[in-house]
């Protein structure tokens, strides 16, 4: 019979590391243009508008995100992209992955499971209750 709770604990440990281990981080002022392009973005303006970008390019004194739009006919992805000025702009937010998360959930992880493997071999190495040789009468 097939085991099905050893490959739903290691889907649950990549499910953890996957999405529980990134964060937003805002990104000064003086760094928006460093880098021309960034993904998994939010832009909050003095309007209090909040946006989530999939993508963001900066140019100049003006920067353009762009969502992806669900649409039922044809097989490609399209994007609405939306112009806003930096001067607008008060907070860049960019979604990154926290490597000390990471490595602390699959520490864990690796610990849990040498406690399994060790328990379970623990339990199968107990000599029988007879107390004696299995072949003795």
């Amino acid at each position: 019979m097939i085991d099905w709770k050893a490959p739903r604990r290691w889907a649950a440990v990549a499910c953890l590391l996957a999405y529980g281990c990134s964060t937003m981080r805002e990104i000064p002022r003086g760094e928006y243009a460093a880098e021309p392009q960034r993904e998994n973005v939010k832009v909050q303006t003095r309007s209090g508008a909040k946006y989530d970008f999939d993508r963001v390019r900066v140019q100049s004194d003006s920067l353009f995100g762009d969502q992806r739009v669900d649409t039922e006919e044809g097989s490609f992805e399209e994007y609405r992209t939306t112009p806003l000025a930096l001067d607008d702009v008060t907070a860049i937010s960019v979604r990154k992955l926290d490597w000390y998360r990471i490595g602390l959930v699959a520490g864990v992880a690796a610990a849990v499971a040498l406690a399994a493997v060790l328990t379970q071999q623990k339990d199968s190495s107990t000599p029988p209750s007879g107390g004696g040789c299995p072949k003795c009468p």
